[in-house]
């Protein structure tokens, strides 16, 4: 490029030669999140799905055919297995489309990102419903009604649960991120699932709303129960082993998705808190999609937990597995862990 300048004094030209140092543009390559996602996704998401499914599934059995959810705890985590599963049954389908590059319309993508959202705030609210329970066990609250049908109440909190998080999950169905190109739609594993990209109020607005209920929300719960009850266990001990697993879930949850979260809050609000640098952006659109597929994983987490924490799962695993010739199974909900059950009668719902 040449530049011609005036001088005042003389009426001549000068001739610069060369860019001048204000006229460098910095090239910026805009993050093409389908090129990571055609190696990444599809493996990633089968696996997820097969592993979390058959685990999930094994998980509800073991409650409803071991516990008989007969208390308030059991009906709670088999509702989080339902939430995993939820969360699991939009991966398949984005695998397909990632795998092939196209396949799905805006009907289908809705409803895609109508499961995976309703599936992750059920789950954060299940979480933070968990530790309430424990909360309310060693800080019952007097009240006829919840004493007297605690599995009703945690039925009812359930459903109140459930709607919330359909209801929460209504914007991201709105906003499709089905794109027509090649006259094929096309539906990709996006951030927050199928966020609109070209209107910011909504970004913004989905953003925030992610961050609270998945992040901030349960971390409160988790945080304000913990540091309440953690005095009182010092003086019951015999109590800790549910409240160990109660926590180690919440826990795990708050880790796997507190990365995706930070990233897509940065991404999001770049230029407002002075990163709008083209490397930087780079970097944190990449590190949203990498943090959410590794979030994704924590479907097939919580089973893991359950056999590493509760011994009473692992023999009731035991059991489900043995041929009844062999062994006489215990009587029907009657738990494998005597401390367990003796637990569970001083419980009080929610």
């Amino acid at each position: 490029m040449a530049n011609f300048t005036t001088s005042p004094e003389d009426e001549y030209d000068v001739l610069i030669e060369g860019d001048l140092p204000g006229d460098e543009v910095e090239p910026c390559t805009e993050y093409d999140a389908r090129g990571l996602s055609a190696q990444l996704v599809p493996p990633l998401c089968t696996t997820v799905f097969t592993v979390g499914l058959l685990d999930n599934i094994l998980v509800a059995l073991i409650l409803v055919k071991r516990r008989q959810l007969r208390h308030v705890e059991n009906v709670y985590f088999l509702n989080l297995a339902v939430s995993n599963m939820c969360f699991l049954l939009a991966l398949p389908f984005w695998a397909h489309a990632t795998s092939l590059g196209s396949g799905f319309g805006a009907p289908t993508c809705r409803i895609l990102a109508g499961l995976y959202s309703a599936g992750l705030y059920s789950e954060a609210f299940f979480t933070a419903l968990l530790a309430v329970q424990r909360y309310l066990v060693f800080f019952p609250v007097r009240c006829s009604s919840t004493a007297t049908r605690p599995v009703r109440c945690s039925v009812i909190t359930s459903t109140a649960a459930w709607a919330s998080a359909m209801l929460a999950a209504v914007p991201e169905s709105m906003f499709p991120d089905a794109q027509v190109e090649s006259l094929k739609h096309t539906c990709f594993f996006g951030r927050p699932p199928l966020l609109p990209a070209d209107q910011e109020f909504w970004k913004a607005f989905l953003t925030l709303k992610m961050n609270i209920l998945v992040l901030a929300f349960p971390l409160f719960v988790l945080v304000f129960c913990y540091v309440r009850m953690r005095q009182t266990l010092r003086c019951r001990e015999r109590q800790g082993d549910l409240f160990k697993l109660v926590f180690a879930v919440g826990v795990v949850f708050l880790l796997m998705w507190a990365p995706y979260n930070v990233a897509l809050f940065l991404s999001t609000f770049r230029e407002q808190l002075s990163l709008p640098r083209c490397d930087r952006s780079y970097s944190l659109h990449r590190s949203v999609q990498i943090s959410e597929a590794i979030a994704a994983t924590h479907c097939c987490v919580n089973p893991l937990l359950y056999m590493l924490l509760d011994e009473a799962f692992r023999k009731d695993l035991r059991h489900l597995f043995r041929p009844c010739g062999n062994t006489p199974l215990q009587p029907r909900g009657e738990p494998a862990q005597g401390t367990w059950r003796e637990e569970n009668e001083q419980a009080t719902a929610v």
